[in-house]
């Protein structure tokens, strides 16, 4: 059974501590990749960002803007640097989201229907 982070972090402020191998806890298949940094405000702007949220049943005062990621309770969300993304696809594993930065999804027909793919297999 997988947790994401905001789990695993109440599950340890309660004192419970769990067991989790190297692969799930060490981020390694976060670390090949560069990301942009977060500006939340600038994202609860963005049309497409407040969609996703509303379609994930998570307000924008839910959402916990972490160092590399948004942390939305269901899943963490990870934006990549636009350079790497023109030939990106668009995944979801163990309860993370990774995409390019809202805007590029925003003008990319591509981009929007892989999004909404990933969110209606693995989110809602």
């Amino acid at each position: 059974m997988s947790i994401n982070q905001r789990q695993f972090n109440q599950l340890n402020e309660m004192g419970i501590s769990l067991w989790t191998s190297r692969a799930q806890n060490g981020q390694n298949d976060l670390d090949k990749q560069s990301y942009i940094s977060i500006d939340l405000a600038e994202l609860s702007e963005h049309q497409l960002f407040k969609d996703i949220l509303q379609s994930a049943g998570v307000t924008i005062g839910e959402v916990i803007k972490q160092n590399q990621h948004l942390n939305l309770g269901l899943f963490d969300w990870y934006f990549i640097d636009s350079s790497e993304a023109k030939d990106y696809t668009i995944s979801y594993k163990n309860n993370k989201l990774i995409t390019p930065s809202i805007s590029l999804i925003a003008s990319s027909p591509k981009f929007k229907k892989q999004l909404w793919n990933e969110i209606e297999s693995h989110i809602l």
